[in-house]
């Protein structure tokens, strides 16, 4: 077991270690990416990486307060959906109603890696790679589509 120090140790480096990979690979492509503050230009609209001791997550969360604004922009995706499930190298999850940790209901559409430990570094390169892989697809999906879901807004 892991104090907490430790964990917040651990979980500090593995994120910063991922960062440094997108940053490489960002600057490989002539740009900046950085995922914690992804230039989406949608208020409401987030990408977002989660890791733990059970898995490892990127996710697309939908989060309009306006339930019909909301679903246009799922809906949206949904027209995508054929586009970014081939051009995605692991399984999409399309969730139109999730409810999230703090009780709203948003829509999510999402992947994961299971069973990797976010406090196992040697764990971390499968969770890393899933991540940055997952990251680099949508990225190059939104580069083609994102003007369409600014123009929702």
């Amino acid at each position: 077991m892991f104090t907490k120090d430790e964990k917040k140790d651990l979980t500090k480096r593995f994120w910063q270690s991922l960062e440094e990979k997108l940053t490489t690979t960002g600057k490989m492509k002539g740009r900046n990416l950085d995922w914690m503050n992804y230039p989406n230009k949608i208020n409401h609209l987030y990408f977002r990486m989660e890791a733990n001791e059970e898995l490892a997550r990127f996710c697309i969360d939908i989060q309009f307060l306006d339930d019909g604004v909301r679903e246009v922009f799922y809906e949206q995706f949904e027209e995508f959906k054929k586009r970014l499930t081939e051009s995605m190298p692991y399984e999409l999850f399309w969730l139109k109603n999730y409810e999230h940790s703090n009780g709203r209901v948003i829509s999510r559409i999402y992947s994961e890696l299971k069973d990797v430990d976010i406090y196992d570094e040697k764990q971390w390169k499968a969770s890393q790679q899933f991540l940055h892989d997952a990251f680099i697809t949508f990225d190059e999906f939104w580069e083609e589509f994102g003007e369409v879901f600014r123009s929702l807004k």
